[in-house]
């Protein structure tokens, strides 16, 4: 169970330094210790690890918590997009010797078709990325279609 969970859908300028919700704040704060950031170990669906820095008050302005060193690098190897539902959550586990520990995690699902037309909602993690300068060749029956 976790201590706290949130959900959002990636806005245009999330994909560039996520901005968290604000109720963030409340469950971040007894965490940092007077700090203004935090850096986190955050743990995607495929359990691998991502350094995240967590600001509490980035600015003056009336700005949320937001995440920045370590957020583009995981927008670029995830193909995050605008409309993405991200989910943050923290829970509270017990470490090998014992003590309890905060455990991090995050993940993406996004809304998709399937080949008949029907909406499905898949995990990010699901997708075969191909670098976009990297042409895809289509076959049939093994042998290449040109397209003239």
């Amino acid at each position: 169970m976790p201590l706290f969970k949130f959900s959002k859908n990636l806005g245009k300028f999330d994909i560039d330094k996520l901005v968290l919700p604000e109720q963030t704040v409340e469950h971040m704060n007894p965490m940092m210790n007077g700090s203004h950031f935090l850096d986190l170990t955050v743990l995607d669906a495929r359990s691998q690890e991502w350094k995240l820095r967590y600001h509490a008050r980035p600015s003056e302005d009336k700005q949320g918590p937001v995440f920045t060193t370590g957020w583009r690098e995981f927008v670029q190897t995830k193909c995050l997009q605008v409309e993405d539902e991200l989910t943050f959550s923290a829970h509270q586990v017990r470490a090998d010797d014992g003590s309890l520990k905060m455990k991090f995690m995050i993940d993406v699902k996004r809304q998709t078709m399937t080949f008949n037309g029907e909406p499905i909602t898949v995990d990010v993690e699901r997708f075969e990325f191909q670098p976009a300068n990297v042409t895809a060749i289509m076959t049939f029956q093994g042998r290449p279609i040109i397209d003239n």
